[in-house]
């Protein structure tokens, strides 16, 4: 189901899973309502952060999902992630607000 099942509804941020071991890398999020749920998968990651604040889970305020552009500017707000940038392509940046926080930069973004 895609995340925008998910839009006004009270979220759950229910696992995060991330493989450096897998060429590419790979990120998987599982999110969740009473109704509904998203996976999101990010392919080719590189630079995650991630700030757990409860391990059994934790609710979401905002799931923001932005391209970045492979030539021209950024925004400002994503000036911190400059260094990962080597315009091989436009990068997808997924952030995730609420008591937890995460932030992913990856070649590619897509939702189950």
């Amino acid at each position: 189901m895609s995340l925008e099942q998910l839009r006004g509804q009270f979220c759950w941020l229910t696992s995060i899973v991330l493989r450096g071991d897998l060429r590419p890398s790979e990120a998987v999020i599982e999110l969740s309502s009473e109704n509904a749920s998203a996976t999101l998968r990010l392919a080719g990651i590189v630079h995650a952060r991630v700030d757990i604040a409860d391990p059994d889970g934790d609710f979401v305020d905002e799931v923001v999902v932005r391209e970045l552009p492979q030539y021209g500017p950024w925004p400002d707000e994503a000036r911190h992630l400059l260094q990962h940038h080597t315009n091989r392509c436009a990068l997808q940046w997924l952030t995730i607000i609420g008591p937890s926080e995460v932030e992913i930069l990856a070649e590619e973004f897509g939702e189950d």
